[in-house]
């Protein structure tokens, strides 16, 4: 067989492998509008962020061959955004900062069908999350010595919303969105789910001030070890107030949270704000 055969032989297969690609979304696209009919009927949320982290673990798991991950993952991203359009409403808020980072990672993660919408501050953002014409949002992590720290208004939106933290983004490294290693969270009215490898936020407060090893070590002897505290710096309360990050899922039924207030001398609230499901580091 001569080389320009041989090429033609081989395009026929990939013409026959994209067909039934084709083919296999469209039968999916059936099941997609099953699955949003049975959705209305138990009258249940169609975004369910830790549910889509889970599917993309176990792509990214057996994955084999020459397709970077990034590149899988972009791929699934857009079919999971695209079928969350077709179930119902879905539209996302980015912060617009000057970078345009955000709006890279909000693009990369809900594809290019998904409507979105820019806002020039993070309380706008969380604005039109809980008024709900807007399903959920971007915005930057928590840093110390923040000037108005979008945190501690969350669990505070009213008309019956309470906006939790549900991803960090960007769930895959690499790729060439602005900002480089920009990272996000993802803001929803969604009760977080436990995805197996997971991180989470806890909102605490006390009545006195307190060391931070006094804090540290509160925490771990709770089970609680914190990744990262951020205190709130401009609080005009007479408490002292700090955004908690800890490894593994934590709900406001959990025990510790309990255990800290009961033997911690000062704590008056520990309240968890959400949770996410790690991302997926690509190895350089």
């Amino acid at each position: 067989m001569t080389a320009e055969k041989n090429l033609e032989t081989l395009r026929g297969q990939i013409d026959q492998i994209d067909r039934s690609i084709h083919d296999l979304i469209m039968q999916r696209t059936e099941v997609v509008s099953e699955v949003k009919k049975a959705k209305q009927e138990v009258d249940g949320p169609i975004f369910w962020p830790a549910r889509e982290a889970e599917v993309l673990r176990k792509l990214l798991e057996r994955h084999t061959g020459d397709l970077p991950h990034g590149a899988l993952v972009r791929i699934w991203r857009e079919l999971i955004s695209a079928f969350l359009i077709i179930q119902g409403e879905f539209k996302i808020a980015v912060l617009d900062n000057e970078d345009g980072s955000y709006w890279d990672i909000a693009r990369d993660h809900f594809g290019s069908q998904t409507p979105m919408g820019r806002h020039k501050t993070a309380r706008g953002v969380l604005r039109v999350v809980a008024e709900g014409g807007t399903t959920a949002g971007i915005l930057p992590l928590p840093q110390i010595d923040e000037n108005e720290p979008w945190w501690p208004l969350l669990g505070s939106q009213g008309n019956g919303k309470l906006l939790r933290i549900c991803a960090k983004l960007p769930f895959i490294s690499g790729g060439n969105r602005r900002g480089g290693d920009v990272e996000a969270l993802l803001i929803a009215n969604l009760s977080p789910l436990e995805t197996g490898d997971d991180k989470s936020y806890i909102i605490i407060e006390l009545n006195e001030l307190i060391s931070r090893s006094r804090l540290t070590s509160t925490l771990s002897s709770a089970g609680l070890s914190p990744l990262a505290i951020v205190p709130l710096t401009n609080n005009t309360n007479l408490s002292e107030i700090f955004l908690i990050e800890v490894n593994g899922f934590v709900n406001v039924n959990d025990k510790r949270l309990a255990s800290i207030l009961e033997n911690g001398t000062g704590f008056m609230t520990a309240q968890p704000i959400g949770s996410y499901a790690v991302p997926f580091r690509v190895e350089k």
